[in-house]
């Protein structure tokens, strides 16, 4: 019997020992790359990893899977030579059943549909043997239980029944179990119901040739009968019958399980499962900073976007402030007109009534410039606040279309839920600010605001004293007052020196007066609008931004993280291949 054959060493090699602790080192730095998805790492990925790290330094664990009604029982107690376990043509595996050693023959419930069975076995005391139910289970919960458990086994001996051979059940099962890189054993049971040979070679065909296509390599497989072995140790033989086939299972497991080799299975084993969840992790990080691209292309498209809006709004007034321009051009000239025919020797008797020469500027001059110049001024506040709208739509919009987008495309590679809810959350709440900040956008109160501040930046930097008075009243209070200034210095000068010889000059320094207080209102209102562009500019940018900002620091510190974790993980798998390598090498 194989528990008779197997030998034991009481410790590893110097060699085993430092791979073992290498690997261990390699599973830890894995262990915190994974770490860097947070709740995102499958729940049953994180105990399938913990299980093979705990699984390293335990006994070396053989699982026998297959399908209810396979012979799994029946197998293994004859690879035992006891009959250990319950056997029938009903499911009699109700749960995993873990068959350890132990001095008296005993039962012990870990967890639900995890039991323990102790036997004083000698096989048991180097290897653990796990029974599994049924891939084709009646109860759901047995076959979940068999899949959950394949991750911690060293060997995995499926074992397939001669009259249902490789059916598509085990196919499917046979495809996880590849997944997680375990070394499979095929064993074709009942193999005494094909009575010719010719009919047992086609069986064995076709396992081997199903179980190569599966796995990509020469399987090893074995015809066993378990009855004919079970049934000669009952009649108290020692021997195994030739047609029970265990001989050669037997010689198989000795030379696979001597002590080096369940060493090397047992360090290759965790390190299988970190390499598939390397794999699965680097993709899902891969995937990620794939839609963070998107992210980032939303991001820098709102920022292309209000970079265009200042563009656009630095460009866009220059036209708006030459046709104030043309309203004080318009208004010098016939203020130079006004001084030519007013300021004469022929007109001295008209210039002494200050009040009527003021009257008459405020008339001929003035005329309605203060009142084109206000309407002008709100048409640019007007136009300030529809670009200002225009750029919370633009916005608004693009987010709506940027939300449409990701519904259709989905995710690709998700685990786990909070890296795409944080994303759509973040993206929801510009889309929601924006769509608020547009639907609440009050025209009226916007350019009231912005014309009280056009208004009083002009008057602290104009006219201060006159305090709150609107744009077209401090317009007509600086010029008509120019007006006054005139009139009263050349009337001074007149009285005082007694004769005419002064008027022209005085006409002249009236003109350049008026000229200068043209060019002075002209600058100030060029200024201040300006001014007020950029600020309105600003403001509206300030204000996006911050509605971007949470989502902005997401999207970055979120690439960092899956760069650094993705990183992480090429560093852990270059290092566990070569170790992986190192560990196959005879």
């Amino acid at each position: 019997m194989i528990g008779r054959l197997l030998g034991r060493r009481a410790i590893l090699s110097e060699r085993e020992a430092d791979l073992r602790v290498r690997e261990q080192e390699l599973l830890e730095r894995l262990a915190e790359a994974l770490a860097r998805f947070g709740t995102d790492v499958d729940a049953d990925d994180l105990k399938r990893f913990h299980d093979a790290r705990e699984q390293l330094t335990g006994l070396f664990l053989l699982v026998v899977a297959g399908e209810f009604n396979s012979g799994k029982s029946s197998f293994i107690n004859a690879l035992l030579g006891e009959r250990i376990l319950p056997e029938g043509v009903t499911p009699t595996t109700d749960r995993i059943n873990l068959l350890r050693h132990g001095t008296v023959i005993g039962e012990n419930p870990i967890e639900a549909f995890l039991l323990e069975r102790t036997h004083p076995a000698d096989v048991l005391r180097e290897i653990t043997v796990v029974d599994t139910p049924g891939t084709n289970a009646i109860i759901r919960r047995h076959e979940e239980l068999t899949r959950d458990f394949i991750p911690r086994a060293d060997l995995v001996l499926f074992v397939t029944s001669a009259d249902r051979p490789f059916t598509e059940s085990e196919r499917g099962f046979l495809e996880q179990i590849r997944e997680w890189g375990k070394k499979i054993v095929f064993v074709v049971n009942k193999i005494d119901i094909l009575r010719k040979p010719d009919e047992r070679q086609q069986v064995l065909d076709f396992v081997r040739d199903n179980a190569q296509a599966l796995t990509g390599e020469a399987p090893r497989l074995f015809a066993v009968s378990a009855r004919s072995a079970l049934d000669a140790r009952d009649a108290g033989s020692d021997e195994r019958p030739a047609e029970s086939g265990f001989a050669a299972v037997d010689e198989f497991l000795v030379r696979t399980l001597d002590q080096e080799e369940r060493v090397r299975l047992k360090l290759l084993n965790p390190l299988n499962v970190g390499l598939r969840l390397t794999t699965k992790y680097k993709a899902v990080a891969f995937e990620r900073l794939k839609s963070l691209a998107q992210d980032i292309e939303t991001i820098q498209s709102i920022d292309r976007q209000l970079a265009l809006f200042h563009d656009e709004m630095v460009r866009d007034v220059e036209p708006r402030l030459a046709r104030l321009d043309v309203l004080l051009s318009d208004m010098e000239r016939r203020g130079d007109r006004f001084f030519e025919e007013t300021i004469r020797i022929g007109r001295i008797k008209s210039l002494m009534d200050s009040d009527g020469v003021r009257r008459a500027f405020e008339k001929e001059v003035i005329a309605d410039t203060p009142q084109q110049l206000e309407a002008e001024v709100g048409r640019i506040i007007d136009w300030i606040v529809e670009r200002n709208l225009k750029a919370w739509q633009d916005v608004s919009g693009y987010i709506d279309r940027r939300q449409i987008q990701r519904h259709r495309e989905g995710m690709v590679g998700e685990v786990g839920t909070s890296f795409h809810y944080n994303r759509q959350a973040l993206l929801d709440s510009i889309g929601r600010v924006a769509k608020e900040t547009v639907g609440s956008y009050d025209r009226d109160a916007e350019a009231r605001a912005i014309a009280n501040d056009v208004q009083g930046t002009f008057a602290t930097t104009a006219l201060a004293q006159v305090g709150a008075l609107g744009l077209g009243t401090m317009v007509v209070t600086l010029l008509t007052g120019a007006a006054a200034d005139v009139t009263g210095l050349l009337l001074a000068a007149t009285l005082a020196v007694g004769g005419f010889y002064f008027i022209p000059r005085k006409r002249r320094q009236a003109q350049r007066e008026f000229t200068t207080r043209i060019d002075d209102l002209r600058t100030r209102l060029r200024e201040g609008l300006t001014r007020q562009v950029n600020l309105e500019i600003s403001h509206s940018a300030d204000r996006i931004n911050e509605a971007i900002a949470p989502y902005r620091r997401f999207v970055q510190s979120t690439q960092q993280e899956l760069t650094d974790a993705r990183g992480a993980l090429v560093t852990t798998e270059d290092s566990l291949l070569r170790l992986r390598e190192e560990i196959e090498k005879r």
